[in-house]
């Protein structure tokens, strides 16, 4: 069964500019402006296949493509019709497309049926200082905002202070139970000493919140915590104003963090499956602010050593926004939830699908993953 690293991109990234469908006119037609340029032009875009190509910040993901580790999902998403970024979040956490079923989330529903096979703290844990959505439901999830801040300097330990502590949280008390597994998961963090795992096979990763966290992720994944999912936020995602300027350094984040962490774990990455994704995408044509608005369909990225890499899922919807069944959005033509039921089918240990996904009922194979 596959680790899974999960990172939700918060803001709606555009999926667009991030891979370009460079062979489709109408793409040109109404980003005229703000459009990725042609492969072979001055910051063009990476071709992948001939009609899809890579924004050049994401350059560095292309060995990863190219190793057959990484696949991309366009024209991707669960059909919520929000257009709200707090809403369409808890709805693709939730996993459903309205406000109707459970409140828990996706992910959790899916780990409360095989619950952790000891007590520790570390099997579910987000590296963004709450628990999301998506980990409702899962047996107490733990929010960390950074593993190296969790817990006591190393001379208050050394003056018994936790254990006076632990002797003072007895059941008798408040909170009791909260205050004892949290000295428990600080106790348990600093046996893993997690700051001698540094990054291995010459890593580097940048120096950005992003960055961060998928160092942490890689410390706890390659310690001896029995540490299975991570979730992590990817933050700043918004990008109304100025396209050009502010999606390249957030696609410049994403990329460099992603690449030292597959760099970091090396043949690890065989059991590690990395997902990524956004509550929704952008609309087609730029707006008055040089960026563009909240739109419906966006683009997921799946990595690891059990991912039929080296392709792009899209059944290309197209961008002709005259159209009267296409609009001014991106239209949904891959169900986020397909995807998600094929990796917890196929790499995840198996599911219930009607209990993770009420009410859903598409297909249930996008061939993104191979099988375990």
């Amino acid at each position: 069964m596959d680790k899974l690293v999960c990172i939700f991109q918060r803001g709606a990234a555009d999926g667009l500019n991030s891979l370009v469908p460079y062979g489709d006119d109408d793409y040109y037609l109404h980003r005229d402006t703000i459009a990725v340029p042609l492969p072979g032009e001055a910051g063009g875009a990476i071709d992948l296949d001939g009609f899809y190509g890579l924004h050049p910040a994401l350059a560095p993901l292309k060995s990863i493509y190219d190793a057959n580790d990484m696949a991309l999902i366009h024209a991707v998403g669960i059909p919520h019709g929000s257009r709200s970024h707090f809403s369409a979040q808890g709805l693709v956490e939730r996993g459903v497309d309205d406000k109707s079923g459970p409140d828990t989330g996706w992910l959790g529903r899916h780990l409360s049926l095989n619950p952790p096979p000891s007590e520790s703290a570390f099997h579910t844990v987000s590296i963004s200082g709450n628990v999301p959505v998506s980990l409702q439901g899962a047996t107490d999830p733990l929010a960390i905002s950074d593993l190296s801040e969790f817990g006591f300097d190393q001379d208050i330990v050394d003056t018994g202070y936790p254990d006076v502590l632990k002797d003072l949280f007895h059941d008798s008390i408040p909170f009791a139970s909260t205050a004892q597994a949290a000295l428990a998961a600080m106790a348990e963090l600093r046996a893993a000493n997690l700051s001698e795992i540094t990054p291995a096979n010459g890593a580097s990763y940048p120096d950005t919140a992003l960055g961060s966290r998928l160092k942490q992720a890689a410390q706890l994944l390659r310690s001896e915590l029995p540490t299975e999912v991570i979730c992590i936020d990817s933050d700043g995602w918004d990008h109304h104003e100025n396209l050009p300027t502010f999606l390249p350094q957030s696609l410049t984040e994403l990329a460099n963090s992603v690449a030292a962490f597959y760099t970091d774990m090396g043949s690890d990455m065989s059991g590690i499956t990395l997902l990524v994704m956004t509550e929704f995408g952008r609309r087609i044509a730029k707006n008055g602010s040089v960026g563009t608005d909240h739109g419906t369909a966006g683009l997921a990225y799946a990595i690891g050593g059990g991912v039929n890499g080296g392709q792009i899922v899209s059944n290309w919807p197209g961008l002709d926004i005259t159209d009267p069944e296409l609009g001014e959005d991106l239209n949904i033509t891959t169900d986020l939830r397909t995807v998600l039921v094929e990796m917890l089918t196929k790499r995840l240990g198996g599911t219930d699908i009607g209990h993770v996904f009420p009410g859903f009922s598409g297909s249930f194979s996008a061939e993104v993953f191979s099988a375990l």
